[in-house]
């Protein structure tokens, strides 16, 4: 008996019409989007979609000028960004969502439940970039300017390298380091330069810090406990600001759990949607964080 092949899971890959803006997209249900880091790409949601589909709508946003997406004139600033965001769930319908950002991501994802409560529902920060006071040293030397060049040249000389073995590793894989680093490090070598640098001084303009209070929505904070970049303690500080926020530490993640410990990540991001509603279109402030960590 012929053993049937079945074809490995994909999301669906898509244009937002009239913003040329990639995004992938999977599953049905609430709309959960997903905003990625500062030379990141859409494909680092990839298991995230996965775990989310049979019970969400995923949507995977690209930024222009990363990952396989040109550059878009007038849109290469965090504003730029969240607007849109805002323009994307307008042409998709979406009316009301549940946010998810990372890093640079987390930043936007903040900005835009401040901005449009009417339209984020439910927010969850993933070691996200809120105050560049506590980006750690390490952090800020990376994001300047000539640093950046530095990366994207390292980048795009690993692509060249081991683009063959690269391009071919699974998006939906177990986690670990080496390998979904390099994988990273592929992507950010397709990143636009100039782009990169516009957002990077973008996490510099001003701190979201103070305006944390007025986060009304219920809120997940996600932190990799060895995150070199926004350290654990910083995820706690905006945790506790936030009211009705809760904080969930992932046991041996770096600066990207959802890559670095894709189960772990995915069972607490689930497990928030599962069992905390989304708030009204006028949301009440709450109580003070709840932290675990997550083995």
């Amino acid at each position: 008996m012929t053993e049937q092949l079945i074809a490995p899971w994909r999301p669906t890959e898509a244009v937002v019409p009239g913003l040329d803006l990639q995004y992938l997209e999977a599953g049905a249900g609430h709309p959960v989007v997903l905003l990625h880091g500062w030379a990141a790409f859409k494909e680092i949601w990839w298991g995230t979609l996965h775990a989310l589909a049979p019970h969400y709508h995923g949507i995977a946003l690209e930024w222009p000028g990363h990952g396989g997406s040109r550059p878009r004139e007038n849109a290469a600033r965090l504003t730029d960004f969240a607007d849109l965001v805002v323009q994307t769930c307008e042409i998709l319908g979406l009316e009301r969502i549940t946010l998810v950002g990372h890093s640079m991501g987390g930043r936007i994802a903040a900005l835009l439940s401040l901005l449009h409560p009417e339209l984020v529902a439910r927010l969850v920060l993933v070691d996200a970039a809120l105050d560049p006071a506590h980006i750690a040293p390490y952090g800020k030397r990376m994001l300047e300017i000539r640093d950046i060049q530095r990366t994207v040249m390292l980048s795009r000389q690993i692509g060249r390298g081991l683009g063959p073995l690269l391009r071919p590793a699974a998006h939906d894989h177990r986690g670990g380091f080496i390998r979904p680093f390099l994988r990273r490090s592929y992507y950010t070598g397709l990143a636009d330069p100039h782009v990169l640098q516009q957002c990077a001084m973008g996490l510099f303009d001003e701190s979201l810090d103070a305006r944390l209070p007025e986060i009304q929505q219920p809120t997940l904070v996600i932190s990799g406990e060895r995150d070199p970049l926004i350290l654990p303690r910083q995820a706690r500080r905006a945790a506790e600001a936030i009211p009705n926020a809760q904080l969930q530490i992932i046991r041996r993640a770096l600066h990207t759990p959802m890559d670095d410990r894709p189960a772990e990540f995915q069972r607490v991001l689930l497990d928030f949607l599962d069992h905390v509603p989304p708030a009204s279109p006028s949301p009440a402030a709450g109580s003070t964080a709840d932290v675990a960590t997550v083995l």
